[in-house]
């Protein structure tokens, strides 16, 4: 048989698609064929010689080794009858790439998959195909198979303990943080299954899981008391303080009463690793489909997380009590300056609660929205300065001591700055009066100039002052002030912010404190 690269094929580092002369256009032996493209059989890749039918006519000594097989075993069979079944790194279902090449001609390169050899054995492999072209007419395909299982699984052991270390940043709850390291190694590693255990009294109880939660709850609920009472790998992990692998689990000895349930979930492996964090003794779980999952560079993987975890919740809650100690800290401000205008009590932790409410439905993530509400809980701290008798009177107010209430915002403004508050508190101070149309104060800004915090409190702040009492005018209904900030959408207030402050009212949203619903006089003089 003779064999030469197709010209059309050249370019592909010397190994392409290759043009049989004569013959009947059924390969039949892969030495020849390799032997064209300068290879070895004692070449370190697996190489193996499909027909049409996908039925393997040839391979080499490499291939025998990578798949765990015999020679009589592989030849004149089908990966199906192999039982060979392929996955993409996220863990999906895939066809052979040499069938791929077969529908059209076409090579393939540097396509990793998982390959699974029955039970016997797993792999994640990097596979070149090529076509054997045969008087116009594809006759054969060769395949090479090279193992990239420490690759694939470093790289995956670093895009876990990166995704681990950003959640510190993004969540405010160990009991949030512990939820998404779950969630990480399953999205992230791939694993079916990861869930953490605590010690509650005498029994284990699954505290935080990703994956197959619903089966493994349902596992838990059919399975008797031995199942989670700290016995096999978890008792195991927790008495002797070290991690426990079981990568053949369906003939574990340590997993009898878990051998079932695993079986029917398809699982094939697993590692239970002890660590303490917050005072709490945890087991972290986790799950594979394949065998022999849990090699050294996986553990080792996994072991880094579990010590990242330790960290990330001591950084979670050193940031929750910070931002206790923050939101206590604008609580004694709020306090300061609503102690001399009891009707006023509760106004701005009401403005900050709702303008939180309507930063989250126009879709501000939490850490804006938080901000938005902290802002709103100390957006009238300028009031200090104003003598109460004026923030109290229930007449009118002349031209000189509205002048006076016009200055809480900049002097609100200015305390902020120097308390070096993070941004856009000290900025709503200052803007929250101000209107679209340039009508507000202190500076009459105008549209894009008024920052979107600003737009938001300035809704929050008109709609609960008008439904509470003030000693110089009764509350309002809801009913009013969401008609005073519609009819001045798009003129005074942001339209949508407007159309979102509605929409939070219409999804039930209440003011901690009771709204009276007094019809209003005439002559409201902008206290608030």
């Amino acid at each position: 048989m003779n064999f030469r690269p197709a010209a059309h094929v050249r370019g592909y580092g010397g190994v392409g698609a290759g043009r049989l002369e004569g013959g009947t256009g059924i390969v039949s032996n892969l030495s020849e064929v390799l032997s064209t493209l300068d290879l070895v059989t004692t070449s370190p890749v697996g190489w193996v010689l499909f027909d049409t039918d996908l039925v393997v006519r040839d391979c080499n000594d490499a291939a025998l080794a990578l798949f765990a097989v015999t020679r009589d075993e592989i030849l004149g069979r089908s990966p199906r009858e192999l039982h060979w079944t392929a996955e993409r790194l996220d863990g999906e279902a895939t066809d052979q790439p040499a069938a791929r090449t077969l529908a059209t001609a076409q090579p393939t390169f540097a396509t990793v998959l998982g390959l699974s050899v029955g039970a016997r054995r797993f792999r994640w492999l990097s596979i070149n195909t090529y076509p054997v072209v045969d008087a116009q007419r594809v006759s054969g395909v060769v395949s090479s198979y090279a193992d990239v299982s420490d690759a694939v699984r470093t790289h995956r052991n670093l895009d876990v303990s990166l995704a681990v270390s950003q959640i510190s940043r993004s969540v405010e709850r160990d009991v949030d943080y512990l939820d998404q390291l779950c969630l990480a190694l399953v999205h992230r590693g791939h694993f079916p299954l990861a869930f953490l255990t605590r010690n509650v009294a005498r029994d284990t109880v699954i505290a935080h899981a990703a994956g197959l939660v619903r089966e493994l709850r349902q596992v838990v609920t059919a399975s008797p008391a031995a199942a989670m009472s700290g016995r096999g790998l978890t008792g195991l992990a927790i008495r002797g303080g070290e991690p426990q692998i079981a990568n053949h689990a369906l003939d574990d000895p340590r997993l009898t009463v878990w051998r079932e349930p695993m079986a029917a979930l398809g699982l094939r492996s697993m590692i239970a690793i002890p660590f303490a964090t917050a005072g709490a003794a945890l087991v972290l779980h986790v799950l594979s489909h394949h065998e022999d999952e849990f090699d050294e560079t996986t553990v080792r993987g996994l072991e880094a997380v579990v010590h990242e975890i330790d960290l990330g919740i001591r950084h979670v809650t050193a940031s929750e009590r910070l931002r206790e100690a923050f939101d206590g800290t604008l609580a004694a401000l709020a306090e300061i300056s609503e102690a001399r205008d009891p009707y006023n009590a509760g106004h701005q932790r009401g403005v900050g609660t709702l303008g939180e409410a309507i930063a989250r439905q126009l879709g501000l993530d939490r850490a804006m929205s938080t901000l938005v509400r902290q802002a709103g809980e100390v957006h009238d701290i300028g009031k200090v300065v104003v003598p109460a008798e004026i923030l109290t009177r229930p007449g009118a107010l002349s031209e000189l001591e509205f002048s006076l209430i016009r200055g809480h915002c900049e002097t609100g403004s200015q305390i902020l700055r120097h308390a070096r508050l993070p941004w856009p508190i000290a900025e709503v101070a200052l803007q929250h009066h101000e209107r679209l149309d340039g009508s507000g104060y202190p500076q009459g800004l105008r549209d894009g100039d008024i920052i979107a915090p600003a737009r938001i409190i300035a809704v929050a702040d008109t709609v609960e002052a008008m439904t509470h009492h003030r000693p110089y005018r009764p509350a309002r209904t809801l009913d009013d002030a969401l008609a005073e900030i519609t009819g001045g959408a798009g003129v005074r207030y942001d339209a949508d912010v407007v159309a979102a402050c509605r929409a939070v009212f219409d999804d039930g949203f209440t003011f901690a404190r009771e709204t009276a619903s007094t019809p209003r006089r005439d002559g409201d003089d902008g206290r608030e």
